[in-house]
């Protein structure tokens, strides 16, 4: 089989590796796409040293269920299936109290674990979730982001009648906007600096698009909620559109940090101002179970994936999708990785 494996040093190269044999408690899948996450354009950069070269990247994987160890049961060969890739211990007290993603002996597949940018891979049964064969390869690389945006969803428990402000409408920024759009919610800001994402998050359902270099953030939102807005979420992962959006939190209203960060990033923060506005800050991190609703919802039709999917490339091309996900945000949106094509 084909394998895209990094090799640290904005290096990948494709080798032929021997098809994996599932353990008694794994399955063997036949990977039929991979998203392109930006965790995995920040560790094929080095702003993230999170993998461990020689390593097959790639976390957003969805397949056909090609053969399954002899303890396995409940699933069956051709079957469709998306993959949860955070493998905890299931052992300590964060897993214990349905917290697997803040596990410290956690394995992930596509750091550690050789993920989806190849032909076939081999997961544990307890991690593989049937999806409708119907929904096809992009809705089924989309669970896993729309898995981890549902917990930070589950996190914000957004309240009727409340005002959001969304920053940044790229992947994670547009699911967030579907599931806030079908919310209690009465009004949805979105920010985005470039036109054909500012386009798509106004299809999606936001209310406003704010383009934050052509017009000030501040005076835009405060125009609009003169007291702030209850919600901000974070999907850029900058710390300076972090710092320019935590004064827009209304009195008693939360920030969602939901954006990777580079490691080293830092801002500046009023602990009194915090106090003051009586303002939660709060994180989310990775999917806590929460695969299963996820496939729920793509397979409903309520989440929009075959216009968020905008960019499919062969197994050859994963060095250029990661210079496209940096490069042409004008035009590209979800680049997914197709190894047999």
């Amino acid at each position: 089989m084909k394998a895209a494996v990094f090799l640290g040093n904005r290096k990948i190269e494709i080798r032929e590796k021997t098809i994996p044999e599932p353990a008694v408690d794994q399955v063997l899948i036949k990977i039929t796409g991979c998203g392109v996450c930006g965790t995995d354009a920040h560790i094929f950069s080095g702003q993230l040293d999170v993998a461990k070269p020689p390593v097959v990247i790639g976390h957003e994987i969805t397949g056909i269920i090609e053969a399954s160890g002899n303890q396995v049961s409940g699933f069956r060969t051709g079957q469709t299936v998306s993959v949860d890739p955070v493998i905890s211990c299931g052992k300590c007290s964060y897993c214990h109290t349905g917290h697997p993603n803040l596990c410290l002996d956690r394995i992930s597949i596509g750091y550690s674990w050789d993920g989806g940018f190849q032909q076939y891979m081999v997961a544990p049964a307890t991690h593989i979730y049937p999806i409708s064969a119907e929904v096809g390869m992009k809705g089924g690389i989309l669970v896993e982001t729309l898995a981890c945006v549902i917990n930070g969803y589950n996190r914000l428990q957004p309240q009727a009648g409340k005002s959001a402000l969304i920053l940044g409408a790229g992947t994670v920024g547009c699911l967030w906007n579907q599931l806030l759009r079908q919310s209690p919610i009465t009004r949805l800001l979105q920010t985005e600096l470039i036109p054909f994402r500012q386009q798509m998050a106004m299809e999606l359902g936001a209310d406003y698009v704010i383009d934050p270099q052509k017009t000030d953030l501040a005076e835009a939102v405060f125009s609009k909620f003169p007291e702030g807005v209850d919600y901000v979420i974070d999907a850029t992962g900058e710390a300076d559109a972090i710092a320019e959006a935590l004064p827009l939190v209304k009195r008693g209203g939360t920030f969602m940090l939901f954006g990777v960060c580079a490691q080293n990033s830092q801002i500046t923060i009023s602990p009194f101002d915090i106090y003051e506005r009586e303002m939660k800050i709060i994180a989310s991190k990775m999917p806590p179970q929460t695969l299963e609703p996820a496939v729920r919802l793509i397979e409903s039709g309520r989440i929009d994936f075959e216009k968020l999917v905008t960019t499919v490339l062969p197994l050859a091309q994963v060095a250029e999708a990661f210079d496209m996900f940096a490069t042409q945000k004008n035009s590209v949106l979800k680049i997914a990785i197709a190894p047999w094509a």
